[in-house]
């Protein structure tokens, strides 16, 4: 019997730990969001903290292997930082630095799923702030909100929602 409750102290313990680095991550995500939304910049402060969330995830969430994680790094954040350097100002640094830490956060298939729930929210808010004329064509927008939605969704669905596009293929 006391092994039985060890198991159920240990499992609750584990649970827990994931709830707080959830909560934190969602912090995160919301301070990133605002401070993008309001000054244009992302601090790295804040990319280094959702960088120390991915690692202590590495250890209390193994269902994504470190192999996914390394890879979630880089399949984002490197096509972002070649198109800012392609197209200066298209993108960044706090976005290419956001969402290679989100890939090793999320690992790479969720990742994926994180840039694409972006790039759809962020172009279908860019495309309303040109047709309202609160924008022009020349002038920036914070991407960085439209990218932590994503990856909010992603924290909580994108192995389900990877998964579910595969079968589909």
């Amino acid at each position: 019997m006391p092994l039985l409750i060890d198991m159920y102290v240990a499992g609750f313990a584990v649970m827990m730990l994931k709830a707080i680095l959830c909560y934190s991550v969602l912090c995160l995500l919301l301070a990133i969001s605002l401070t993008d939304y309001d000054t244009m910049t992302i601090p790295d402060r804040l990319n280094v903290a959702l960088l120390a969330c991915g690692v202590l995830a590495a250890f209390i969430v193994p269902e994504i292997s470190l192999a996914s994680r390394l890879v979630g790094l880089f399949c984002v954040s490197v096509p972002l930082l070649i198109i800012s350097c392609v197209a200066p100002g298209a993108f960044g640094g706090g976005d290419v630095k956001l969402m290679a830490a989100a890939g090793f956060l999320l690992g790479w298939q969720s990742v994926l799923v994180a840039a694409v729930i972006g790039f759809i929210v962020g172009g279908a808010y860019g495309v309303c702030l040109l047709l309202s004329g609160r924008k022009a064509t020349s002038e920036h927008f914070a991407f960085g909100p439209a990218l932590c939605l994503g990856i909010m969704v992603a924290l909580f669905f994108g192995q389900t929602i990877a998964a579910g596009y595969v079968a589909m293929l």
